[in-house]
């Protein structure tokens, strides 16, 4: 079984998830109905192109929407405790350079 969290197929990948031959995606991408990437003599395959052509061709959701590449989620820090607020260091030495910086301009005069 092939991994469909991927962001690009291999022809034969690619037929495996459309239950269909390699050769009939190879015409498809000559007669260009499927975008694909030539790399030498083999092809790839994006997973929106794929699901551009699967759709074309009247199929419906091809995968999950549990599965869809999706950006990473921001890590968020625990909340502090009540009372103990901290400042980022990443927030004071921006303002030290952002400071010195402008001291700097000064000088150049």
């Amino acid at each position: 079984m092939h991994r469909t969290d991927k962001a690009t197929f291999t022809l034969i990948e690619a037929a495996a998830l459309l239950s269909c031959h390699r050769e009939t995606l190879r015409r498809a991408i000559r007669d260009g109905a499927l975008r694909a990437a030539r790399l030498g003599r083999a092809y790839r395959i994006s997973r929106l192109d794929l699901e551009a052509f699967w759709t074309a061709c009247g199929g419906g959701d091809l995968f999950l929407r549990e599965e869809a590449v999706s950006e990473p989620a921001e890590e968020k820090a625990p909340p502090a405790p009540a009372g103990k607020e901290k400042k980022g260091r990443g927030e004071v030495q921006l303002r030290l350079f952002a400071d010195s910086a402008a001291a700097g301009a000064g000088d150049e005069e």
